[in-house]
């Protein structure tokens, strides 16, 4: 009997590739892990990776673009979702959900930036900055009080918690993060 093999459409490929770099990345470390064994755990020969992500900084890159839309649209539904005395709450609870799902690759953007080229760096600070101006978009809408400069203040230290929660990811400092992220916005 012959095995029929079926192909996969480019972008189910591509989750694929990603969904196997997010857990060796997670399992390994990011410097133990290679596109070669990525490719292997995705079920793709080596030379075929490369049709997607030329370097493993490429992948980082895409899962972490992955990783701010999830955490907007996360962030959006829950403060559309609260009562105009809520907002900030339901913001921090976001926040704190998402770091806590997508902590590991935080954690690999902080440690792998000096690694990456001109190119991958511009294409970090480009998802930086659009989650960024979304978020000040959300809590400019529930801190009508502050001006846009402030607004902006608040989401640059509440993302810098989300941060350091990436290297401290232990649950018992979950209600500390959770109040220094309503702190953080609602100062």
């Amino acid at each position: 009997m012959s095995k029929v093999r079926t192909r996969m459409a480019p972008d189910e490929r591509r989750a694929v590739i990603l969904a196997a770099a997010a857990a060796m990345f997670q399992e390994r470390g990011y410097a133990a892990s290679s596109i070669d064994a990525i490719a292997a755990a995705s079920g793709i020969s080596g030379p075929a990776i490369y049709r997607y992500f030329a370097r493993k900084t490429e992948l980082l890159v895409a899962l972490l673009e992955g990783a701010a839309a999830s955490a907007m649209t996360e962030i959006e539904q829950a403060t559309a979702q609260a009562p105009a005395d809520g907002q900030l709450a339901a913001m921090a609870d976001a926040l704190l959900r998402h770091g806590r799902r997508e902590g590991a690759v935080i954690g690999l953007l902080q440690s792998t930036v000096a690694e990456m080229d001109a190119a991958d760096r511009g294409r970090l600070e480009a998802i930086r900055l659009h989650l960024v101006a979304q978020l000040a978009g959300l809590l400019g809408a529930a801190r009508p009080e502050l001006a846009a400069g402030e607004v902006r203040i608040h989401v640059e230290a509440a993302l810098g918690v989300i941060g350091q929660l990436a290297r401290r990811p232990e649950q018992e400092h979950t209600a500390r993060f959770h109040r220094l992220l309503l702190a953080v916005l609602a100062a």
